[in-house]
């Protein structure tokens, strides 16, 4: 997959990539564009692309009956840690940062990082 930054034109940005890859003979490809950002990838990578919603989904049903109860709780805690994780890499480890966008206070995110064993330090630049 190839990711683009797109700034400008992106209606032009797309047809010139879809028109050079015409010309190679390449019509196995799709372009999606997300925010500011346009993919570029086979079409057998497009099985692979699943909404938050699809997973969370997915995940409800895969507890159900293991964690009924407990459901609410099962899903907050997988989805909790990875989205903590993510945010703090993007800020480089800056939890001040990572809490605003978040958009939880600064004790709640150093609570949340003790409490789901996060090593808030990993992504911290030296």
């Amino acid at each position: 997959m190839i990711r683009l930054f797109i700034t400008d034109n992106e209606t032009k940005i797309k047809e010139i990539i879809a028109e050079m890859l015409n010309k190679l003979g390449n019509t196995n490809i799709y372009i999606r564009k997300q925010g500011e950002i346009m993919e570029v990838m086979e079409k057998e990578d497009i099985r692979g692309l699943v909404s938050i919603e699809d997973k969370i989904i997915e995940l409800e049903r895969s507890l159900y009956d293991e964690k009924k109860g407990l459901l609410y709780k099962a899903i907050l805690e997988a989805v909790e840690k990875p989205l903590i994780e993510s945010v703090l890499e993007r800020t480089e480890g800056n939890q001040m940062k990572a809490a605003r966008i978040l958009g939880i206070n600064r004790n709640t995110i150093r609570v949340k990082i003790r409490k789901l064993g996060i090593l808030a330090d990993k992504w911290k630049v030296a």
